[in-house]
């Protein structure tokens, strides 16, 4: 009976795993057009832009406590564009986007289709709030995971607006579980006995 007990517990901790994933750490973040960014914990009610006061909220919970790649609100855009910033674990990416504009698969991209290739819309949103007018923003995540350094390319600018609208954070990739690992065959033992 005490080895059920244990072994519940063992599956209990494995399924919890990706609950308990680390912030991924965010380094050496630039683009090719002198735009300032910071790495900071994506929570509710937190800052949406480093340099405003507005906040992000409806967060999917989820997200909350990714690591945000907080952008200014003058961000600067274009098809010449480029984003780069290290990350010290494999990590998915997530984009979200200002719903007042064409949303960026509809938009133009050099190379053609980088994004609309890379990038699924989750269906998901969260919001720029207070002291802003609250504006819906779509989220989308990279079909897979980064590695190292991760590179945003260009995509074009709002007609009359020459900066993105956007935000980004990032998910540590959490292996599965291998059905032909240890647990597999712990369990097996125990049953056995």
């Amino acid at each position: 009976m005490r080895r059920a007990y244990v072994c519940i517990v063992v599956l209990f901790i494995a399924t919890a795993l990706p609950v308990l994933a680390q912030q991924v750490v965010v380094t050496e973040i630039e683009d090719n057009k002198g735009g300032v960014y910071e790495a900071v914990e994506l929570e509710e009610g937190g800052k949406f832009f480093h340099d405003r006061d507005y906040t992000i909220t409806h967060i999917p919970k989820e997200f909350l406590g990714f690591t945000q790649v907080s952008t200014s609100a003058d961000c600067p855009g274009g098809q010449d564009y480029k984003l780069t910033f290290n990350i010290d674990r494999p990590a998915y990416v997530y984009q979200a986007w200002d719903s007042r504009h064409t949303r960026p698969e509809d938009r133009g991209q050099d190379p053609k289709g980088w994004f609309t290739d890379g990038y699924t819309d989750t269906g998901e949103i969260l919001m720029l709030d207070a002291p802003h007018a609250p504006t819906e923003y779509f989220i989308y995540k990279s079909n897979e995971p980064f590695d190292g350094t991760v590179e945003l390319l260009g995509i074009d600018e709002v007609i009359g607006d020459p900066v993105l609208m956007w935000t980004i954070f990032l998910e540590e990739t959490v292996l599965p579980v291998d059905p032909e690992g240890n647990l597999t065959t712990t369990w097996g033992e125990i049953k056995a006995n």
